[in-house]
């Protein structure tokens, strides 16, 4: 099940970047996911966009629905700011993974399994 979940949320990603790259953007009325953020989020020092942090944050609930549960879309943002700067540190993925876990805390918390697909999410987006 955590396999098909993972598999299910990297196709969606990368299928929702596929599509926010399709888009014209002077035409386009269609506010992303995460519209509460600013133009561009800092993670070290390259910037995730909107539609990045959209994408994670669509991505993120609909693969997480328990985790997600209590969140609103800025605190998920962050869990893929602070992904990608610990990344970018060249933090190991065993590192990486554990932050994730700490990350994903709130009434129950990602195991490793979902730790993990949420990484690579992360990675794709950075």
């Amino acid at each position: 099940m955590t396999r098909t979940t993972a598999a299910i949320a990297a196709s969606f990603t990368v299928f929702a970047l596929f599509l926010a790259g399709c888009g014209d953007d002077k035409n386009s009325s269609a506010a992303p996911a995460a519209a509460t953020t600013s133009a561009a989020e800092t993670a070290g020092s390259e910037t995730l966009d909107n539609v990045k942090a959209g994408t994670f944050v669509v991505s993120y609930r609909s693969a997480f629905p328990k985790l997600a549960e209590g969140k609103d879309d800025t605190k998920i943002r962050d869990i893929l700011v602070a992904t990608c700067k610990d990344i970018k540190d060249g933090k190991s993925e065993d590192e990486v993974v554990q932050a994730v876990i700490k990350r994903t805390k709130g009434t129950i918390e990602a195991s490793k399994e979902e730790a993990q697909a949420i990484y690579q999410m992360a990675k794709m987006l950075c």
